[in-house]
């Protein structure tokens, strides 16, 4: 028997009892974010010095990685969203670059209904209308490493500063154990 049937059955026995599984959930070494999710962002002071993580089987997989925000009266929300689509070469619908057009965001992961998204595009320094802006290869990487369902956490970082601990390269694929 599995330490996971273990568990399974003793979870199930007391649940038998009348008594309430509650699901437990702890944070991912070295972010700030629970352990059930794909990708993490923690913000920084006003838009600027953002970290965000890309996470696999409960481990860091990319990150801490320089993230941009969104500004006051832009701000990134916060709280845990789903990868709703992708777009490899995105244009933005509420800014503009320096010859007026509609400004390139490529590698986008969109998360809310409002458009807020993790992209690359710009300047990593530049504060944002409330997407999640990473450096051109960091959002690549998120581009091809999120799917569309992808549990996304995104939280007042204040300084985040964090950094992941050190063990092996995780794999993309299996399961977390859990109910």
């Amino acid at each position: 028997m599995t330490g996971n049937e273990i568990r399974v059955k003793f979870l199930s026995y007391f649940a038998g009892q009348g008594h309430r599984v509650v699901r437990s959930s702890s944070l991912v070494p070295g972010t700030p974010c629970q352990i059930d999710v794909v990708a993490c962002v923690a913000l920084g002071d006003r838009g600027f010095n953002g970290k965000a993580w890309l996470i696999e089987d409960g481990r860091v997989a990319r990150g801490p990685v320089d993230a941009s925000t969104g500004g006051p009266g832009e701000d990134t929300p916060t709280g845990t969203f789903h990868v709703l689509s992708k777009d490899l070469s995105h244009r933005s619908s509420e800014t503009t670059d320096a010859e007026g057009q509609p400004s390139a965001m490529p590698y986008s992961v969109f998360f809310t209904k409002s458009g807020v998204a993790f992209h690359g595009g710009g300047d990593v320094g530049n504060r944002t209308a409330g997407c999640v802006r990473l450096a051109n290869a960091d959002a690549r990487y998120f581009f091809n490493n999120l799917d569309v369902g992808d549990a996304i956490e995104v939280v007042d970082g204040g300084s985040a500063d964090y950094a992941p601990e050190p063990g092996p390269s995780p794999r993309r694929g299996g399961g977390l154990l859990g109910l």
